[in-house]
């Protein structure tokens, strides 16, 4: 979102500027691209379109992979007591599994998680899911209520997905 006071870049949803610390949440959305507005006021959980695969902490690796497998998910989120407290993604299962699967198979899924995920709230808007993503480099963002229960996982495609549907005309054929 371009400062209207300094000109500066700043990242979409920012309610004030990074270089000059102008207010920007009074912007008038008619100011507004389709891309910007849609940064603005998706909220995360309208990109949640399936329930979040959940599995406990003390699940096998060949259980959970295997669920994954079955219900076409890229990621499973790890609960306990309910609460995210892990995630574990394909990525996972290739850089820490893929060599040794034999003899890791039957030990829990905590053991190959990545522990206290970063985790957006499902009221969030889409801007952070996206500097989420690009800052921490990752693919799947895990959406939590305010209980931090799982609601689901936000993906790039999702988001992918989302602005093209905004802006349709961005995307031409060559």
């Amino acid at each position: 979102m371009l400062c209207p006071a300094c000109r500066y870049e700043n990242l979409p949803g920012a309610d004030c500027c990074a270089e000059c610390e102008t207010d920007l949440t009074g912007l008038d959305d008619a100011q507004l691209g389709p891309i910007e507005s849609a940064l603005n006021q998706v909220r995360l959980r309208e990109l949640i379109h399936r329930e979040p695969l959940t599995v406990s902490s003390t699940d096998p690796v060949a259980s959970v992979v295997k669920q994954m497998a079955e219900r076409g998910r890229n990621c499973a989120l790890v609960v306990y007591d309910g609460v995210l407290v892990g995630i574990f993604t394909e990525r996972d299962a290739l850089q820490k599994i893929a060599a040794c699967y034999d003899e890791v198979a039957d030990q829990p899924i905590r053991e190959f998680m990545t522990a206290a995920p970063e985790a957006l709230n499902g009221d969030d808007c889409l801007a952070y899911a996206i500097n989420k993503m690009s800052v921490g480099g990752y693919r799947h963002v895990p959406i939590t209520d305010d209980d931090e229960k799982p609601l689901g996982v936000v993906a790039v495609r999702d988001v992918l997905s989302c602005l093209i549907k905004t802006a349709p005309e961005l995307i031409s054929r060559s």
